[in-house]
């Protein structure tokens, strides 16, 4: 079968047998707009076409070879493509919807643009490739390899970057809330105005990565590295580090304890060489309790006496309570280098949310008690008084009488 009777049978959108190969095919091949619905396109040769604006939903392209492909505007949603080869390809505007892209080579691609929220990418090549304003929330991009990656403004709200390489990539301005980043490779990356807000960085590398303005709020960057990282202008609210967080060489002239460039420290002017580091190192001896309402001491006394029993080889003492406006009080507990602090946290802010609700069911039994007891006085109250209103009456009575 020659190569135009398989095109043929392309454009009929049909299905092929597998492991089907178009051979040398020439780069002005077009199938612009071509239907290729459900087409199994398995370990297909399709180097260089242009596919810009064909229909490629739920065809099966696994393995198949489409580096250089034009396939801007094109639907791939629902599609197989895991382990194909798209080097060089051209993806902007392409529908990837549900298409699965775990082991594919994207290396060098441009997929700015492009919509891959919730998409597979797990172990996929994607060096150099240019993602910059597309939308990868809650991707999965574990053990992906992303170097040189160009990501600048990119969502990545709630994807998976375990343990994924993005050494020297460019992240500016980039929104990664609530990203998991554990045992990632950062080195060297372009971080500036980054959005880590609630993400987990722990045993992550940012050696040497530019993170100036960045929102490092409620992170959790347990045993990560930031060694000669750049931190300047960089929001650490609520952060949680602990003595395996390393901080030599870190580069800050000042930050920001809360969100929206405020409570600058210092407040005017900049931190001396290393004074960042010595100034908040003693945070990752501490444990930060937040309370964004008034808090139940009751509650609290039961919650804090619990962690002591069960941590008695941990020097627990409460360090400060601070009063951080808006009736967020901040309650600052010291610990022992090598106490697992997220889980002294954690337990303690479990038997303060167990103790609350118990003692607030006590306090609301009492009032209702309380409530009957006023009653019951003012019914004796309202007797007495009808009584002793009777007595002038009897008396005078009495009087006329006699």
């Amino acid at each position: 079968m020659t190569s135009e009777e398989h095109l043929t049978i392309l454009l009929q959108g049909a299905k092929v047998w597998n492991n089907w190969r178009i051979k040398n095919l020439q780069i002005e091949l077009d199938l612009r707009e071509a239907d290729l619905r459900e087409a199994d396109l398995s370990r297909a040769e399709l180097i260089g076409v242009n596919l810009s604006g064909a229909d490629l939903s739920g065809a099966i392209l696994s393995k198949a070879n489409l580096s250089g492909v034009n396939l801007s505007g094109a639907n791939l949603s629902g599609a197989n493509l895991s382990r194909a080869n798209l080097i060089g390809a051209i993806l902007s505007r392409t529908n990837l919807m549900g298409v699965n892209l775990s082991g594919v080579n994207l290396s060098g691609a441009n997929l700015s643009g492009v919509n891959l929220s919730g998409v597979n990418l797990s172990g996929a090549n994607l060096m150099g490739v240019n993602l910059s304003d597309a939308n990868l929330s809650w991707v999965n991009l574990s053990g992906a390899i992303l170097s040189g990656a160009i990501l600048s403004r990119t969502k990545l709200i709630g994807a998976k970057l375990i343990g994924a390489k993005l050494i020297g990539a460019n992240l500016k301005e980039a929104d990664l809330i609530g990203t998991n980043l554990t045992e990632a490779e950062l080195r060297e990356a372009n971080l500036i105005g980054i959005n880590l807000s609630g993400a987990n960085l722990r045993e992550a590398n940012f050696r040497e990565a530019n993170l100036k303005e960045a929102n490092l709020s409620r992170i959790q960057a347990l045993n990560t590295n930031f060694t000669s990282a750049n931190l300047t202008g960089a929001c650490i609210e609520e952060w949680q580090i602990n003595s395996a967080t390393n901080l030599t060489g870190l580069i800050c002239d000042y930050a920001y304890l809360k969100q929206g460039q405020q409570e600058r420290r210092p407040t005017s002017g900049s931190f001396a060489s290393g004074e960042f580091t010595k100034l908040y190192q003693k945070s990752l001896e501490t444990i930060d309790l937040i309370f964004r309402t008034s808090i139940n001491w009751d509650a609290f006394a039961y919650s804090f006496k619990k962690i002591e029993v069960e941590n008695q080889d941990s020097q627990l003492d409460v360090q400060s309570i601070e009063k951080k406006g808006d009736g967020v009080l901040l309650v600052r507990i010291s610990v022992d280098p090598d106490a697992n602090k997220e889980k002294i946290h954690g337990d303690f802010m479990q038997g303060y949310k167990f103790a609350h609700k118990i003692l607030e069911g006590q306090y609301q039994s009492r009032l209702e008690n309380k409530d009957k007891e006023i009653n019951r006085l003012f019914y004796l109250v309202n007797q007495l008084q009808e009584k002793l209103g009777e007595v002038p009456d009897t008396v005078s009575e009495t009087l006329i009488n006699n």
